[in-house]
């Protein structure tokens, strides 16, 4: 199995690299799809910096393809370009490798081949890892632990030009979580509110975010943790009739359920208690990592109404299906 790297190295690859010096076939895999959709942006500007985009790039998504298409549009030759670009997206749900692993064993130079499969379980990732040539770039997306992401929020202000207080800095990790994508998409409300002031405070960050429902989603939280379905479910309810974001809620609940995993107290507490009624297995805690991955995923790309997506994830943390 080919060794990952992490979000860092690859960005650094990226960094080193011009068009003509990426890898032939990178790899993504992880948790982390922030991530992974900013790898994916920047290597298709290099790999098809000047290029027409119609006749040198191509997507194909796994449950869809077929492994011979794939290794097809990689062997052509790119048209009034240095390279073509292949794009396979949910790479794990192609149900024949065959094809790919025969076009791995010699990439073409002249084409650069993304693989993702984020989200894909470690069966699936080792075999697609282990197809891999020496040339190729394999990178694992981690969720950010909570101490880092303080640390990303003040990069994504510093490559935006502003500067940002400390007091902001912690409102914003702590009340979103850790959803990268979210948080980003916050900053970005924030930075068009300061008109030409290019310092971000913590008022400025409270009034724009806002407090969210934050004991509520604290109530949603220990309700789920402690086995009461009824009482989560009517909490999501009143949550989601006074406007908050799907998302937003997501963002809240994968926070404090990382903290629980972690052993540690969750942001807004254990709704008064020492912690929570009902004691959770590992096996448990491993199920709703996956229920909320599933329910990150639905919401971003799904089309089953994100109350339905809710309702089922909150039902899954709570035990009750």
């Amino acid at each position: 199995m080919k060794k990952s790297i992490t979000h860092k190295a690859l960005f650094d690859h990226i960094d080193r690299c011009r068009s003509n010096g990426l890898a032939p076939v990178y790899l993504f895999t992880g948790e982390e799809q922030y991530f992974a959709d900013r790898a994916l942006a920047v290597i298709t500007e290099k790999a098809l910096a000047g290029a027409p985009r119609d006749f040198n790039l191509d997507v194909f998504y796994g449950k869809d393809a077929k492994a011979a298409d794939v290794a097809a549009q990689a062997s052509t030759l790119p048209m009034m370009a240095e390279r073509r670009l292949v794009i396979l997206k949910e790479a794990d749900k192609l149900r024949d490798l065959k094809e790919i692993k025969e076009y791995l064993k010699a990439p073409s130079p002249d084409c650069v081949l993304i693989l993702l499969a984020m989200g894909a379980d470690r069966s699936k990732e080792r075999a697609l890892s282990d197809m891999l040539p020496e040339s190729a770039v394999f990178a694992h997306f981690w969720r950010p632990r909570d101490y880092e992401i303080p640390d990303i929020v003040q990069k994504l202000v510093r490559a935006s030009g502003f500067t940002i207080d400390r007091g902001a800095v912690a409102y914003i990790s702590e009340t979103l979580s850790g959803n990268i994508a979210l948080i980003e998409a916050e900053l970005n409300k924030v930075f068009n509110l300061l008109g030409e002031r290019r310092h971000v405070k913590e008022e400025d960050v409270r009034e724009s975010v806002g407090d969210f429902g934050l004991p509520a989603v604290f109530e949603l939280s220990d309700a789920a943790a402690a086995g009461n379905a009824s009482k989560a479910v009517e909490t999501l309810e009143k949550l989601l009739r006074d406007g908050e974001e799907p998302l937003k809620l997501l963002a809240i609940l994968s926070g404090n359920w990382r903290k629980m995993a972690a052993g540690e107290k969750p942001a807004g507490g254990w709704g008064g208690n020492k912690s929570p009624a009902r004691k959770m297995s590992d096996g448990e805690i491993a199920r709703a990592f996956g229920s909320l991955m599933k329910a990150d995923r639905e919401l971003k790309g799904s089309p089953v109404p994100p109350r339905l997506v809710m309702e089922r994830l909150v039902l899954e943390l709570s035990g009750a299906v």
